[in-house]
């Protein structure tokens, strides 16, 4: 019975709120694209009725106001190219009667050549700071299907650029960041570049944090010419997410008749905190620069690698220092190459970030280059410790002129390669001083070694073996052989000008062999003729110890 006979009131009350709702389906713009506020969108919003809470989208130009159009039924203009002195750029606002709860703002930079008036910023960061100060929610669409990492960070940091600077307090208030992706969301792939630009936004200080301020969530949206099920079940999820912003947390729902004087004030904020901001070009610019530094980072890093893995393990590597001298100039020029476009707008920028490469590299090479040095001259040092105990062994004692000469070797031996470790654009100590430290470094060494504790004891060794009583050999029989020969040649003509003895015997003399030859064949002995060429005599030698 009450569905029949409504009150009249209640009719007229019925079809006005649904005349106001369907009011703003035809968008009405807020910002210009020159970057000036639109006053009449005051009026225009005085015809939608109740709180709302404000959806704004980010980036994606034609594909934003088509997923608009598709997904809550609203009228932007979709044609490809705009009329003949028209630029789609600015910001509009739209009430969707399929989101009555929903006011959708759409912000478009303006294109290159539009130039914004009285000093007005209107590229991706001021709108980017613009929907983020404004919305509840807001829709980011990234600038291709498949974005790399290093892309996404950059359109966040496009995004979030002058935020820090024109947000004031927001008292735990939250924006929900809905990413909408053409292929399959990795949510903590998006997450982390989000982060990673919210961090190089805020100086790389640690407040706010990014969780206090978002929420980012990722939605698959391909076009629904390629995947019809998937886009519906995409634009069905948003909608679902967009309708509880208000219960959810994310802001609180306003008269749609403040929303104007609410975008104005943000705006002005906007521009005023972009008035000392770099343009859109100069923070690209900054970008690259930033890319080709990383980049040459990387590639240097990953060829310093393996030299570290064979320092780490104290080898010392021939030609290191024509291999590193490569390596900085080569990544150096690499840089150059990647920024050599870069205009002269961010030039101390590119010099200064060239200045800390270079500065890094040069650390890292010197680092490895003292480790071999230090390694080397250990090295060289512990040969020449053996060397001189060997000879202290020996003799009980190291004579001026033999410390000298396996002095020299050693400084020999230390020049030789540390000729191949020295680094040329390094510009620190030549080899020469290198060797000429060292040499006096060896000389403290010789000096300690010879007073150390283990030198006197091969000292003390040497004297006790000299002056001891030979050992008394074993009792019992003992025999052995001894074999001696002689060749005599003609060579030359026989007449003994070369004579060359050779022999060996065992420890305890009971073996031996000893051989000589000589070229006296022509020459007669006692007897008066020619000794044979080859003479044998065997010994039997006994010895008996009682």
């Amino acid at each position: 019975f009450f569905f029949r006979h409504r009150p009249r009131e209640l009719d007229m009350i019925s079809l006005l709120s649904s005349l106001s709702v369907a009011a703003l389906d035809a968008p009405v713009p807020l910002i210009s694209p020159r970057g000036d506020f639109q006053p009449a969108a005051a009026s225009e919003l005085a015809s939608v009725g109740g709180a709302r809470s404000v959806v704004a989208t980010v980036g994606g130009r034609l594909r934003a106001r088509r997923l608009l159009n598709s997904i809550f039924a609203t009228e932007f203009d979709t044609a490809r190219a705009p009329a003949a002195g028209e630029d789609r750029g600015g910001a509009y606002v739209a009430a969707s009667p399929q989101a009555p709860e929903l006011l959708l703002v759409h912000t478009e930079a303006a294109s290159a050549g539009e130039a914004c008036e009285d000093g007005a910023v209107a590229d991706e960061s001021a709108f980017g700071c613009f929907a983020l100060g404004l919305a509840d929610a807001v829709l980011v669409l990234p600038p291709c299907a498949e974005p790399t990492r290093p892309v996404l960070v950059s359109a966040y940091e496009e995004i979030f650029a002058q935020l820090a600077a024109t947000a004031e307090p927001t008292d735990g208030k939250r924006t929900l960041l809905v990413h909408l992706a053409q292929t399959a969301a990795d949510d903590a792939a998006i997450k982390s570049a989000a982060m990673d630009a919210w961090a190089a936004a805020c100086g790389g200080g640690a407040e706010p944090s990014f969780d206090s301020r978002f929420e980012l969530t990722a939605i698959a949206l391909p076009s629904s010419a390629v995947d019809a099920d998937a886009f519906s079940a995409g634009a069905t999820e948003l909608r679902t997410r967009l309708r509880t912003l208000a219960r959810d947390g994310f802001g609180t729902p306003i008269a749609a008749t403040e929303v104007a004087a609410r975008a104005e004030a943000v705006w002005l904020a906007v521009q005023s905190a972009a008035s000392g901001r770099p343009g859109g070009a100069a923070l690209r610019e900054r970008y690259q620069a930033a890319r080709a530094y990383e980049a040459s980072m990387e590639a240097a890093v990953l060829k310093l690698r393996p030299l570290s893995a064979a320092v780490a393990k104290g080898r010392v590597i021939d030609g290191f220092g024509a291999a590193a001298d490569s390596l900085l100039n080569g990544t150096l020029a690499h840089y150059d190459d990647a920024v050599a476009d870069v205009s002269g707008v961010t030039a101390e920028l590119v010099a200064r970030r060239r200045a800390i490469l270079s500065k890094q590299l040069q650390a890292d090479v010197k680092e490895l280059f003292s480790k071999q040095q230090r390694s080397l001259a250990r090295s060289v040092c512990k040969r020449y410790e053996r060397q001189l105990l060997a000879v202290m062994e020996r003799a009980g004692n190291v004579a001026q002129y033999q410390r000298d000469r396996l002095r020299k070797n050693a400084e020999r031996a230390y020049d030789a390669q540390v000729a191949s470790l020295v680094v040329p654009s390094l510009g620190g100590p030549t080899r020469a001083q290198l060797t000429q430290s060292f040499s006096a470094q060896l000389t403290a060494f010789a000096d300690r070694l010879v007073e150390s504790p283990s030198m006197q004891l091969q000292a003390l060794g040497a004297t006790r073996r000299r002056v001891s009583k030979p050992a008394k050999p074993p009792k019992g029989l003992r025999w052995g052989l001894a074999l001696t020969g002689a060749m005599r040649t003609k060579w030359g003509g026989g007449g003994g000008n070369l004579q060359t003895f050779a022999g060996y015997q065992t420890p305890d003399g009971m073996w031996s062999a000893h051989g000589l030859l000589a070229n006296d064949g022509a020459i007669a002995d006692s007897s008066g003729s020619e000794p044979p060429p080859l003479r044998m005599q065997p010994k039997l030698n006994v010895d008996l110890s009682l």
